[in-house]
């Protein structure tokens, strides 16, 4: 884990988080907020404040200073965003699924005065983190907002842009990462399945024992984290 990422969950259910599970992940879908200067923070406290205005959405921010996820993807069992419109056929041709459904939304901040490089270096681990949990493969199982609704977006080839990088150049930082991250000579920390799962049952009696939403949301983010160690799915 380089980077903290950070639960911003947005009041739900609302229009732009309607609580509803996530299908199994199949892909991800790589964006950039497309306004420059907008904070990660800026951008989530928007979306709470305007959570029903429309239905339109994304898993989580990226910028130079912090992750939040504001719709639960990677620190909670996922459910949907609304980050690629229903009715364009390149998410079903390419992948056999709507991306509303099965895949996460994750959005590049740029411009003002954040530090691209900085938040780039966040976006390309975590995306390459996302591959790892969902065990995708990061040359295939990534596609660009621009890819998916030509016709109306060109995300993230704006941000990019800004590092003189192709949308081609990043699918090759991510997959060096994701390769950076598991090398043999540094295999990720592991945990037998049914020693997870006794760690587990103290968990969920905690759990259980509480009706605080934070301390409920921190349970679950735990034993997601020790299924994921354990190479079981996360709930």
């Amino acid at each position: 884990m380089k980077y903290d990422i950070v639960p911003r969950y947005l009041s739900g259910p609302s229009k732009r988080r309607p609580t509803a599970p996530m299908q199994p992940c199949r892909f991800i879908v790589a964006h950039d907020t497309g306004n420059p200067g907008s904070t990660a923070a800026g951008n989530v406290a928007y979306y709470q404040n305007t959570r029903n205005a429309q239905e339109a959405s994304a898993h989580i921010f990226v910028d130079d200073k912090q992750i939040l996820e504001c719709i639960p993807f990677l620190t909670a069992r996922p459910e949907k965003a609304w980050h690629v419109r229903y009715n364009v056929p390149g998410d079903n041709q390419r992948y056999g699924v709507d991306a509303n459904d099965a895949a996460g939304g994750i959005e590049l901040c740029h411009g003002g005065s954040i530090d691209i490089k900085q938040a780039y270096s966040r976006y390309v681990w975590l995306i390459a983190f996302a591959c790892y949990t969902y065990n995708l493969n990061p040359s295939v199982d990534i596609a660009g907002h621009f890819e998916l609704d030509p016709a109306r977006r060109t995300d993230p080839k704006g941000a990019l842009q800004l590092l003189g990088k192709t949308f081609r150049d990043f699918i090759e930082d991510v997959t060096a990462e994701y390769a950076a991250c598991i090398r043999s000579d540094n295999p990720p920390d592991v945990i037998a399945p049914e020693d997870a799962n006794k760690i587990i049952r103290f968990l969920s009696a905690g759990y259980m024992a509480t009706e605080v939403a934070e301390a409920r949301t921190e349970f679950n983010r735990l034993a997601n984290e020790l299924r994921r160690r354990s190479g079981q799915p996360l709930q």
